[in-house]
């Protein structure tokens, strides 16, 4: 491991996939990233990948949070994208792709799960985005209530350890919540800090974050002096700010949203504390607020992919939807592609798309994904993604 001096600031360098860049991002100036071990072949073209279909139609259900379902925008853009690109080269005999929403009167991931499952047109499901909801889903996709008749193949976005476990129906394109936490353990230690205090969402995924961040942490000297649940829905920080700073925590790790994030610093400051603060997402272009001193997982860069595939699909985003790719519409088109593959090589039959999925990195080459190479391992996790850290200096 070695620094080095960056613009003032330090990198933490780990063999060859250490990366340093400027971004003119304006939310974040000079950055400076990590990427840690954990290819697409694009198409250009456009043909209708959402709406109506002919009759011999794939669809693929998309499944996003409930609570703030506007913060997966990009996503839908992502795989619609990804279809387009799928459309213009298939194989004779194959169906075009689409996706397709869920109802409006599907209220509940079980809801949603439900209508896909019984939709005999939708041969795949992408998401759910949450671990929580995708965890609750998972009995249905597997398609339990029938014994297992005809379960659904699922590629989802979540972090939780737990929701690829729970069926052998469903993969995943992030990386885990967990080796967020390790990386975010070893960035904190590579800059010095070695008392911590960490926020988390109380639900599988910010519970997972804690474990492995923890003992990461612990076998490089570290202490992690109290650890802080909270929800979605009701978050207050400034107790927990006034206590770490009075207990001495040097640096404050949160695993939530932008909003969260954005709340501790501000908390930690009327507190009296200038902390910096890591964490498992960073600030949208969009997004307002003070953001100095948040450091944060990177999961995907137009300005620095990890992947060559993902300079062109930025250029391809940039060219259909006039903006910027985030994470959700990199990973979405990632899952997309996937499964469009699938369906071109083995047909749109369910069981058939799951048995495609499985030979990814083992009988087949790993899946040349815009957010880094895709290999999926005995649980159905992909193997030796990259991630950044990136340092917002506004």
């Amino acid at each position: 491991m070695q620094r080095s001096s960056v613009t003032g600031k330090l990198c933490w360098r780990r063999g060859p996939t250490a990366v340093v860049y400027r971004t003119r991002d304006p939310l974040a100036r000079p950055v400076t990233a990590l990427a840690l071990p954990l290819c697409i072949a694009a198409c250009g073209g456009v043909s209708p990948a959402i709406g109506h279909g002919v009759a011999d139609t794939a669809y693929v259900g998309v499944a996003v949070g409930l609570t703030n379902p506007e913060r997966y925008a990009h996503l839908f853009e992502g795989v619609a994208l990804a279809f387009d690109s799928l459309n213009r080269i298939r194989p004779t005999g194959a169906p075009p792709l689409a996706l397709r929403r869920a109802p409006s009167t599907a209220d509940s991931p079980v809801k949603i799960a439900t209508a896909f499952r019984d939709d005999r047109r939708i041969v795949a499901v992408i998401g759910h985005t949450e671990s929580d909801a995708t965890i609750a889903a998972a009995p249905v996709y597997g398609d339990r209530a029938h014994g297992g008749k005809d379960p659904v193949p699922v590629v989802t976005l979540a972090g939780a350890n737990a929701v690829t476990r729970v069926s052998p129906w469903i993969y995943r394109v992030n990386v885990t919540i967990g080796e967020q936490g390790r990386v975010l353990a070893r960035y904190a230690d590579s800059l010095g800090f070695k008392r911590a205090g960490v926020l988390y969402r109380n639900e599988p995924s910010g519970k997972d974050f804690v474990t492995a961040f923890s003992e990461e942490f612990a076998a490089r000297g570290g202490v992690v002096l109290e650890r802080d649940p909270f929800t979605e829905d009701i978050w207050d920080f400034d107790a927990y700010a006034r206590r770490l700073v009075k207990n001495g925590a040097q640096i404050v790790v949160v695993a939530g949203n932008i909003p969260q994030g954005r709340a501790t610093i501000r908390a930690l400051r009327a507190a009296g504390g200038q902390q910096p603060v890591l964490s498992t997402n960073g600030p949208a272009p969009t997004d307002t607020g003070d953001f100095h001193g948040l450091h944060h997982i990177v999961l995907y860069s137009p300005e620095r992919p990890v992947a060559a595939e993902g300079a062109l699909f930025a250029t391809l985003f940039a060219a259909r939807y006039n903006g910027k790719p985030d994470h959700w519409a990199a990973l979405g088109y990632d899952a997309a592609m996937l499964i469009g593959r699938a369906v071109h090589d083995s047909g749109p039959r369910r069981a058939g798309i799951r048995e495609w999925l499985e030979t990814i990195g083992k009988s087949r080459p790993p899946h040349p994904g815009v957010t880094g190479s895709i290999a999926f391992d005995g649980h159905r996790d992909p193997t030796d993604k990259k991630l950044l850290v990136a340092e917002v200096a506004r």
